[in-house]
């Protein structure tokens, strides 16, 4: 009886941990889901901050790579730091901040000043 006790505690535990997403966060899913481009951004964010949802940055970074195709700069912004800070694609990564830049989006433009880039 014990053991199976055990089980069920660990099992419970994984599923809060990993299968568990929060009622807000499961709504931006479905609007995501449907093509929302902020919702997709949105839900980026969720997953590489792990609010709501376990983090997972490969998820985040499907869910700004949407956004961004549809011109979401805030999204072009994060796929673009993603891309110059951890897959090490300096091309990229500026084609994204300049597409996030010419939108007007101020962190992009400073972020191009910084590395001696125009837009």
């Amino acid at each position: 009886m014990k053991r199976v006790m055990v089980f069920f505690v660990v099992l419970l535990s994984c599923h809060v941990i990993y299968g568990q997403m929060t009622d807000a966060v499961h709504e931006i899913l479905i609007k995501a889901e449907q093509g929302d481009a902020e919702a997709q951004y949105n839900l980026g964010v969720s997953y590489y901050n792990g609010e709501g949802v376990a983090q997972d940055y490969a998820e985040a970074v499907k869910w700004w790579r949407k956004a961004a195709e549809q011109g979401y700069a805030d999204a072009q912004y994060n796929l673009g730091l993603s891309y110059y800070t951890k897959f090490y694609q300096q091309d990229k990564a500026l084609e994204l901040f300049k597409a996030a830049a010419r939108q007007g989006h101020k962190e992009a433009q400073k972020t191009l000043i910084t590395l001696g880039e125009e837009w």
